[in-house]
């Protein structure tokens, strides 16, 4: 599920969609218009987007979301969107979608993909393969060069939101002016002053100084990213790391603990449907069981909400501890700790690949959710906000519509 709306600081995000309803037509209704929009009232020819990135993750997904094309976008508003499939349909039973093609157009500067060549690569490349084995596909058939039909183990009656998953995204199109990473050297406050074109940043103080800047537009991004604290079965429990009174709970981590732009979470929270991925006699490696709330060290909001659950848990022994990257994903797959914070996606078109590394029983409390800004300086190019606050340059199509 998405939220219902998205806004944006001076009003520069558009979204107009339209997503067609899941039903055994062989072309289901087009979409009406494009994805979100930071438009900066730019009037200049294209040219590639200085960046810069708080975080390096961000900077990845931006890259990749430009270098691949997947058969389905989702909007910020997690709209569907034609990609490199422009239409799409579902038989009776609801467990086969058939997906169409796109024909390439001149300016494309690419011979089109075929169904065959696409579901050649999907399964040539561990990535996509691993990808469809986690969304529950176990099958795909070219039926002629434009359309494949795509088995799924359950029936599926909206367009699965797996087919917007990167990993299914192949190289589409003639290259482009797009993001580009800002020079090196300082920090992000450096990059404003450097006149860099755009900045996905959380941190508030970076949010203040912008907003003092000339020329400078600031976007909220979607709420992307939830923190949570996990339990595994063999735990005491919450207890009194977190009050009876959750809400007011949850408030106050929002507003006094996570320095950044963060809230209470909003249902319906995806994990809740995790038993679905668990099999039978699944178990974990035994290992040291830490008296600990852990979290990854690299994560700052993360090490603050561990810091004010021991503060509030009776226990004198419990502790919070930081892991690098590896060591706390190894840590958690055991269920080596009292508990975790870590950070996950808001919105999850694999749940199951999410929570791969999760122990296979746990009790889960949802912390808060916090999102990015982008600080955008006018005169730039239109930038498309994806579904998982990822931003790329918008392409022809799309910058038409920022207009």
């Amino acid at each position: 599920m998405f939220p219902r709306a998205l806004l944006l600081a001076g009003g520069v995000l558009t979204a107009g969609c339209a997503s067609p309803a899941a039903r055994p037509s062989s072309h289901p209704a087009p979409v009406a218009s494009a994805s979100c929009l930071i438009a900066t009232d730019s009037t200049g020819p294209d040219r590639p987007i200085t960046a810069a990135f708080q975080d390096p993750a961000d900077a990845a997904r931006s890259r990749r979301a430009e270098s691949v094309t997947t058969p389905i976008r989702l909007d910020c508003q997690g709209r569907t969107l034609p990609a490199l499939a422009v239409a799409w349909s579902r038989d009776s039973t609801a467990r086969f979608w058939t997906l169409e093609l796109r024909e390439p157009e001149p300016s494309d500067g690419v011979e089109r993909w075929t169904a065959a060549a696409l579901a050649a690569t999907w399964r040539a490349d561990p990535e996509a393969n691993a990808a469809l084995e986690w969304g529950g596909v176990e099958s795909l058939v070219p039926i002629d060069a434009r359309r494949v039909v795509v088995g799924f183990s359950a029936p599926a009656l909206e367009l699965p939101t797996l087919f917007a998953d990167r990993a299914l995204g192949v190289t589409y199109g003639a290259g482009r002016p797009g993001i580009v990473p800002a020079p090196p050297g300082g920090d992000l406050r450096d990059a404003v002053d450097r006149a860099t074109d755009l900045i996905q940043t959380g941190d508030p103080d970076l949010l203040d100084y912008a907003r003092q800047q000339p020329g400078l537009t600031i976007a909220p991004l979607p709420w992307s990213r939830s923190y949570l604290l996990v339990l595994p079965s063999w735990s005491p429990g919450a207890g009194t790391m977190v009050p009876a009174d959750t809400a007011a709970f949850r408030a106050g981590l929002a507003r006094d603990v996570a320095r950044t732009d963060a809230r209470v979470p909003e249902a319906p929270f995806w994990w809740k449907q995790r038993d679905a991925c668990l099999r039978s006699g699944t178990s974990v490696p035994r290992r040291e069981r830490l008296h600990a709330v852990v979290y990854s060290a690299a994560d700052g909001v993360a090490r603050d909400l561990a810091e004010r659950i021991v503060a509030l848990a009776e226990r004198s022994e419990l502790t919070a501890r930081g892991l690098p990257a590896d060591s706390f994903v190894t840590a958690l797959h055991a269920g080596g700790a009292v508990a975790f914070v870590l950070a996950v996606p808001t919105h999850a078109p694999l749940l199951c690949r999410e929570t791969a590394a999760w122990p296979p029983q746990v009790a889960v409390v949802p912390l808060v959710e916090t999102r990015m800004h982008a600080i955008v300086r006018r005169g730039v190019p239109p930038i498309v906000v994806e579904w998982d606050g990822t931003v790329r340059a918008a392409g022809a199509g799309e910058k038409s519509r920022a207009r």
